[in-house]
């Protein structure tokens, strides 16, 4: 092995594969519910950690869901964000159908998908590809390409891992939606999942050792990273049933200024945690005995860890929804079509933060909206979506409508007005979406293209 590569693949274990960074990356990463089953987890566990006040979010849908005539007589001023919310009630075919109005796909590449997705099972599976596809050739008669490049778009969908065809895929794909600080992490997982899935299950970490040329107690942490962090079940968060999803954030519109912002639930009405007083005393009482001092030591840094990852992870989703709020307003007005590109990977170049950062504080999230309960990741992909052919012919058409007879605008002019609106796309393209909207070229409108 390159000294360089085992150098940096060594720090980057140490780095990314320690217990501190670990807890830090589990904590951006779960669920609402996730992570309230967390707090107690540890709280029942360290004697330094007391719950304050424990969770109203899920206890307030909980009890809305089983008097929902009471919910006219609440007074919603106490309770800033939950005057319109409600639980997110959907299986995973549904949850995954929903999102497709999110994606960039033509009503025959949607048709795919829908076909596709009604193969994919409740552990998240897509079975019997090469049966489903023959059926969709001979249904749609779409090609083989077509299918593998529209499978490619619903393995990109919430939850990470969803529509593979076997465990293999299904932690490749949560590997490449991870976007790991370290591409030489990223490379020896893959590596890992890719040739010793077998070796891994049977925990024949010398092997693995020996093959990717590091050293055990490394093939151990890949591995140990392995299990306790990719998903083999993407599926299992809805059972297979109807799940409840919280969301953690509401969008609102203030009707004064006219702006759209936030409210983070989680911070609002989520769990709060201390560290004890009581114990924090007997720390400092000079007749506490030696080895109770070192055990409340060890509970007190553990305590202070999670409170920093929380405040970790109420810094992280805040800074993020600030720039979905601000981008997506016309999506907020206006609806799916309106969704502008937001990647991952600007958002955590204008925060100072690396991709997977921002990809754990966002996977599986959702978000209140004023045009309905859908997963943050829909507002703001790994990979560049937006801008809909619908719109952008719509803004086409708009444009096109103020020209002026005497000198009507070129494919080329049309496409400098387009991105004036930040929409950037060739002339061909222009040219394309102008035939498919009945409008006949700038010089059989009059002038001259």
């Amino acid at each position: 092995m390159d000294l360089r590569f085992e150098q940096s693949l060594k720090q980057s274990i140490q780095l990314m594969l320690s217990p501190k960074m670990l807890a830090m990356l589990k904590m951006l990463s779960l669920p609402y519910i996730e992570m309230v089953s967390e707090i107690q987890r540890q709280a029942d566990e360290n004697p330094m950690i007391e719950v304050e006040s424990p969770d109203m979010l899920a206890e307030y849908l909980n009890y809305l869901d089983s008097h929902k005539k009471d919910k006219k007589e609440i007074d919603y001023s106490e309770y800033p964000g939950l005057e319109n919310l409600k639980y997110g009630s959907e299986n995973l075919h549904d949850h995954l159908l929903e999102q497709l109005q999110y994606e960039e796909m033509d009503d025959d590449q949607t048709a795919i998908a829908e076909k596709l997705i009604d193969s994919i099972d409740s552990r998240g599976y897509l079975k019997d590809f090469e049966a489903v596809s023959q059926k969709i050739v001979s249904e749609l008669g779409a090609g083989q390409g077509e299918i593998d490049e529209v499978l490619r778009i619903i393995q990109t969908l919430d939850p990470d891992g969803v529509g593979a065809r076997d465990l293999k895929e299904c932690l490749l794909i949560q590997i490449r939606e991870y976007n790991f600080d370290s591409d030489d992490l990223r490379t020896i997982l893959g590596k890992v999942v890719n040739d010793h899935l077998e070796d891994l299950a049977n925990e024949n970490f010398s092997k693995i050792a020996i093959a990717l040329d590091i050293g055990e107690d490394g093939a151990r942490e890949i591995g140990a990273y392995i299990k306790n962090n990719l998903n083999p079940n993407p599926g299992s968060l809805y059972g297979g049933e109807i799940s409840h999803i919280i969301p953690s954030f509401v969008i609102k519109k203030d009707p004064k200024r006219e702006k759209y912002y936030y409210i983070n639930l989680e911070e609002q009405y989520g769990p709060k945690i201390i560290i004890s007083r009581r114990y924090q005393q007997m720390l400092k009482d000079p007749n506490t005995d030696e080895e109770t001092v070192k055990f409340l030591k060890e509970k007190m840094d553990k305590g202070r860890e999670l409170l920093e990852n929380l405040a970790k992870r109420k810094e992280t989703a805040e800074e993020i929804m600030k720039i979905v709020v601000e981008t997506q307003e016309d999506f907020l007005e206006k609806g799916s079509s309106w969704i502008k590109p937001l990647q991952q990977k600007n958002i955590a170049d204008r925060l100072g933060l690396h991709p997977s950062t921002v990809s754990r504080a966002i996977a599986e999230k959702y978000v209140q909206t004023p045009q309905g309960l859908l997963p943050i990741k829909a507002l703001c992909p790994r990979e560049v979506k937006g801008y809909s052919a619908q719109l952008i012919k719509k803004q086409m058409a708009e444009i096109i409508s103020k020209e002026k007879r005497s000198n009507p605008l070129s494919d080329e002019d049309i496409s400098r007005a387009l991105k004036e609106t930040g929409i950037e796309i060739d002339r061909r393209t222009v040219a394309s979406y102008r035939k498919d909207l009945g409008i006949a070229s700038s010089s059989e409108r009059g002038g001259g293209e």
